[in-house]
C-alpha cells in the first residue's frame, strides 16, 4: 500500500518567564548562568507522554539540578508542583560530568498545570513538545499534526497561569519548516552565549563594516569586555562545529 505524503506539521512557540524565586528549579538555574536543561516530550494519548530530559552545565550545578528534579520524580515544571497527579517512572540514559540524559514516562495524568500535561490532555497524539530552560526563562516549541486544539491549549494554559507569578508570551503559530532538536541532539548554547550573540547581531556587530564595537556591546550588556569576547568565541565555535557536523563534507568538527 502506497503512502500519500502528508502536509507539513504545524508549529506553536511561546515563552514562560518565572518569578526569580518562584520555585527550587528557578533558584538553582539563576544561581548558575551556564546551567540549563532541555526536554523533548511526545504525546502518546490523553494523559500520557514520554520525555527526554537533558541537563548541561558545571558538574556541581548539574548535580544540584538533577537532585531537585529526581526529588520530584521528574514531574513537569508546573506552576504549582504539588498539583501534578499521575504515575511517573524515569531511567538514566547518560550521566557524564557536564551532561545528563534521562528518560521519563508519565501516565494517568490527572491535574497538572504544566505545558507537557496540558498538551497531553489537549492536543493530538504524536504532538512533540520541545523546551529549553535557563535562568527564569523557558522557551517552548510544539509540533502538531493539527492546530485545531491550540486555542483550547492556550485557554487552559492562560487559566493555569492567571493567578500565578509566571508571564506567558506567545511567539507564533505557523507551518513547521525544520526540526531543530538542539536541546537533545547537541549541547547547544548557554543562556549567556545566546544573549551575547543576539545582542551582537541586533547591534550590527556582524555587519560589514561593523556598526558596533565589542566595548560598546559589553557596556550595553553590563559585562566585562573579556567576558563578552569569551562568550562570543565559544558560541561561534559551537555553531561552526554544529554546522559542519550537520552539513559538512564528512568532517565531524572534532579538529576545530
Amino acid at each position: 500500500m502506497s503512502a500519500t505524503p502528508a502536509d507539513r506539521l504545524r508549529e506553536l512557540t511561546f515563552r514562560l518567564e518565572y518569578a526569580p524565586d518562584g520555585d527550587r528549579i528557578t533558584t538553582i538555574l539563576r544561581q548558575h548562568e551556564t546551567l540549563e536543561f532541555s526536554t523533548i516530550d511526545v504525546v502518546l494519548g490523553t494523559g500520557s507522554y514520554t520525555r527526554l530530559v537533558q541537563l548541561t552545565g558545571d558538574p556541581d550545578a548539574a548535580d544540584r539540578l538533577q537532585t531537585a528534579l529526581e526529588d520530584r520524580d521528574y514531574c513537569p515544571r508546573a506552576v504549582d508542583p504539588e498539583a501534578c497527579g499521575g504515575q511517573w517512572s524515569w531511567y538514566r540514559l547518560e550521566c557524564a560530568p557536564r551532561r545528563r540524559l534521562i528518560y521519563v514516562y508519565a501516565d494517568e495524568i490527572q491535574s497538572c498545570p504544566a505545558v507537557e500535561a496540558l498538551a497531553a490532555t489537549s492536543l493530538n497524539c504524536g504532538t512533540i513538545c520541545e523546551s529549553r530552560h535557563c535562568g527564569q526563562t523557558a522557551w517552548w516549541r510544539l509540533l502538531m499534526r493539527s492546530d485545531e486544539a491550540v486555542s483550547t491549549l492556550y485557554d487552559r494554559l492562560h487559566e493555569a497561569l492567571e493567578d500565578e507569578d509566571v508571564i506567558l508570551e506567545m511567539g507564533h503559530l505557523g507551518t513547521a519548516t525544520e526540526w531543530h532538536g538542539d536541546g537533545i541532539v547537541d549541547v547547544g548554547l548557554s543562556g549567556p552565549q545566546r544573549e551575547a550573540l543576539e545582542a551582537a547581531a541586533s547591534h550590527g556587530y556582524y555587519e560589514r563594516p561593523r556598526e558596533s564595537t565589542l566595548e560598546a556591546l559589553a557596556s550595553t550588556l553590563d559585562v566585562p569586555e573579556s567576558t563578552l569576547s569569551y562568550r562570543l568565541r565559544m558560541a561561534e565555535s559551537t555553531l561552526v562545529k554544529r554546522h559542519l557536523e550537520r552539513f559538512g563534507d564528512g568532517h565531524d568538527g572534532s579538529s576545530i
